[in-house]
């Protein structure tokens, strides 16, 4: 065992669930936990309040972490940190993108990453400095059967100041600063892995970030050392996460960017890469509604391709602010919503309602005086059905909505 190792103590055996608490929460996994908590006094001998947590924090995690939810033996966190840990289709797409001998995940958590992560590797150490949440995860991965994983309950930078290494490293550094508010910059969160690239990058050759979507990709490009590429991670409609990968070898800082769009467990239904001279240098034209209409998935717009993915998919922009692209004929496998244009309208409903059927349509938004929702209340219609209204600016400042519908 490395002195490295020997800093990081062993966290405390935690008791798991007993097969009566067990089969309480199963009972009652659809139930309302505050309306369970009301009449505790129904289930002798039982930690309602407890359970009831617990309850909550499943069904947060239903969806998001099936394999996880299907598991009864397992622990799970308070429901607030089960909706900011990764899914169990982004942890597979990051699995997917690291191997080796050796990984240390230096910021713990509930450890969902580190369970997926480490099926590419021989070993894995997992840090986390609050003891009770070392001791749960270190139950769970028994559970999992994750022997492969050795968990720590310590300080995970002392242990790399310490002479410990790997092949990769891992960091999913908290997103809020002291005021509970959301940071847009690498060095407000903890740990401060901008601050300690040179630590973390001596310690392994490969380095992998993982940060909400709201922060700026070219603000920490300018903070991290040997940035080699940025993952953009859709998932659903959703811009999910955005991945920094660090390379020691890296000569300079041309990193490329890629944009993922994945299935639920992490394989890639759409992507594109490419890099920010690429999208300086891309030429995009201009035109009017015609034919198809293109919607770009929030993580292609939230990478910035809003010229290159235009060019690679032989599209024009409808305006340059609207990011809504348009072509004669369909293009397919575009990394976004498409749809068939049956009319374009004023915003006026009495134009509108003659090419809907019924009162219902699906209504966006794009560099448009209204939201949705007053455009909704305005016209008297419904959310939903087959149809959708695209309510946006046209390069020559018009202003229309384009009736569509499903391409197939």
């Amino acid at each position: 065992m490395s002195k490295g190792q020997e800093l990081a103590a062993e966290p405390g055996a935690h008791q798991g669930l007993t097969a009566a608490e067990i089969a309480f929460i199963r009972e009652h996994l659809y139930d309302n936990p505050g309306e369970l908590i009301l009449k505790a006094g129904k289930f002798k001998g039982l930690d309602v309040k407890k359970l009831a947590a617990q309850i909550q924090s499943r069904q947060k995690a239903l969806k998001k972490l099936p394999e996880w939810s299907a598991n009864e033996k397992l622990i799970f966190p308070p429901a607030l940190s089960v909706e900011q840990c990764s899914s169990e289709a982004t942890a597979h797409y990051k699995a997917g993108i690291v191997s080796g001998n050796t990984l240390i995940d230096i910021t713990g958590g509930m450890g969902i990453d580190c369970y997926y992560m480490s099926a590419s590797f021989t070993k894995a150490h997992y840090f986390e400095q609050q003891p009770e949440v070392a001791s749960t995860a270190e139950y769970n991965f028994a559970q999992l059967g994750a022997s492969r994983i050795q968990v720590h309950a310590g300080e995970s930078l002392v242990a790399l100041r310490d002479g410990l290494t790997a092949d990769w490293l891992y960091a999913d550094p908290a997103r809020r600063d002291a005021n509970k508010e959301k940071v847009v910059r690498l060095a407000d969160c903890t740990p401060d892995v901008a601050g300690n690239s040179g630590l973390l990058l001596n310690a392994a050759p490969h380095i992998l970030i993982k940060t909400s979507p709201l922060l700026d990709i070219d603000l920490a490009s300018k903070e991290l050392q040997k940035l080699k590429e940025v993952h953009i991670i859709g998932y659903e409609q959703e811009c999910k996460e955005l991945l920094f990968v660090l390379d020691r070898e890296m000569p300079g800082q041309n990193f490329k960017i890629k944009v993922r769009i994945v299935d639920s467990v992490g394989r890639p239904l759409h992507q594109l890469d490419f890099d920010r001279e690429e999208e300086r240098s891309a030429v995009v034209g201009y035109a009017k509604p015609s034919g198809y209409l293109y919607e770009p998935h929030a993580a292609v717009l939230k990478a910035g391709a809003f010229k290159t993915v235009a060019s690679r998919f032989n599209l024009q922009k409808l305006a340059m602010h609207s990011q809504l692209y348009t072509s004669e004929s369909y293009v397919e496998d575009f990394p976004g919503r498409s749809f068939k244009i049956l009319a374009i309208c004023k915003p006026d409903i009495r134009e509108i309602s003659q090419h809907i059927p019924g009162d219902k349509a699906n209504i966006t938004t794009r560099n448009f005086p209204a939201k949705p929702e007053e455009l909704r209340k305005k016209w008297k219609l419904k959310d939903g059905g087959g149809h959708y209204l695209f309510a946006t600016t046209l390069a020559d400042q018009s202003k229309v909505v384009i009736v569509c519908v499903k391409p197939i």
